[in-house]
């Protein structure tokens, strides 16, 4: 049995969806990251409002981020794409920020306190998301500029008080970049533990990978396709390259070779059995995954046997990028060790 979904390709489609998610991520990462840092920053006298201030009258800490935000276009999808790449700096900024110095360690559950996880009243008020979707795209790129701004002045204020030095923030700036194929084992083995993100991973895809601090890249929407004892996923993009790459690093270079997307739409068990020696059970059913511009799917591969008691950093070794497009399943225990000799 085999079963593809089909929709369109080719430019974006969705812009309602795409901007909905910049909206909803934007407003998490400030109200949930940056600005509860800020107050806890400011509460302990490790950076307060007043080195704010000062931080600011030098002007920008760094270049602008999100360059891509301020240029001159009329054309939506542009526009769109400008602030999905200016949401991915911001992210990958508040990552900086939040590095703890040795001198001033943060504990989780006080950041949870202080964002109002617990407590309604210490909750960050988020603006309103109405009017015309031009209008709506008008406000984000002025918000997004506003907030890169307090980051930039919060970067600077960190570096002229040593809480944070050059040498901490290129360190972590090479760490995060070489993340991609890692950030798909992380999702993977977070959902093997925690039936509660894999819930909302299945349902809520982009929003639940929130939680690992990943950014989501030019993604509208996450499609999370589950294998089971009885159902197997595959994913192509059958017109073009579609892939979360900056969600899970870059896709098996075959994903992008035509005779590889007629194949596995025309004959996905043969073709899982033939090219990557992946024989399933008769009674399996497989099911075909066509990502587009607006919904970009992964595979959850199954949790392999053997695995009780590993921790999350242990299981995420077991997943493959092969894994994530349902070429292949997770590793065994047994193979891991073969490929680490």
């Amino acid at each position: 049995m085999a079963h593809t979904t089909q929709a369109a390709h080719g430019h974006m489609q969705d812009y309602e969806g795409h901007v909905q998610a910049v909206e909803a991520d934007l407003e998490y990462w400030r109200t949930k990251r940056l600005e509860p840092r800020v107050i806890q920053l400011h509460r302990r006298g490790v950076v307060t409002l007043y080195d704010l201030l000062r931080a600011a009258a030098h002007g920008p800490a760094s270049a602008a981020t999100g360059e891509a935000t301020h240029k001159a276009t009329h054309e939506i999808e542009s526009r769109i794409r400008a602030l999905e790449d200016g949401l991915d700096e911001y992210i990958r900024g508040i990552a900086l920020a939040s590095i703890d110095s040795p001198d001033h360690p943060f504990v989780i559950e006080d950041t949870r306190k202080e964002r109002g996880d617990y407590d309604d009243f210490f909750r960050i008020a988020k603006p309103p998301h109405d009017g015309t979707l031009g209008e709506r795209i008008a406000r984000l790129e002025h918000d997004l500029r506003e907030y890169q701004r307090l980051l930039q002045v919060l970067m600077r204020a960190l570096r002229d008080k040593g809480v944070l030095t050059k040498e901490q923030l290129e360190h972590q700036r090479a760490f995060l970049a070489g993340r991609g194929a890692w950030n798909g084992a992380r999702i993977v083995a977070r959902a093997w533990v925690d039936p509660v993100f894999k819930q909302a991973l299945l349902t809520r895809g982009r929003e639940a990978v929130r939680e690992l601090n990943i950014p989501p890249g030019r993604l509208g929407k996450l499609g999370v396709a589950e294998n089971t004892a009885t159902l197997h996923n595959v994913v192509v993009c059958t017109l073009c390259s579609c892939y979360p790459h900056d969600l899970l690093g870059d896709p098996p270079w075959w994903y992008r070779d035509d005779s590889y997307k007629q194949c596995i739409v025309q004959d996905p068990r043969g073709t899982l059995a033939l090219r990557f020696s992946l024989r399933l059970p008769d009674g399996v059913e497989v099911r075909v995954h066509d990502s587009t511009s607006d919904v970009r799917w992964m595979v959850l591969p199954r949790r392999p046997a053997g695995t009780d008691g590993w921790t999350e950093e242990e299981l995420a070794r077991l997943v493959t990028i092969d894994s994530l497009v349902g070429s292949a399943e997770a590793l065994t225990p047994a193979a891991l060790a073969h490929n680490e000799r």
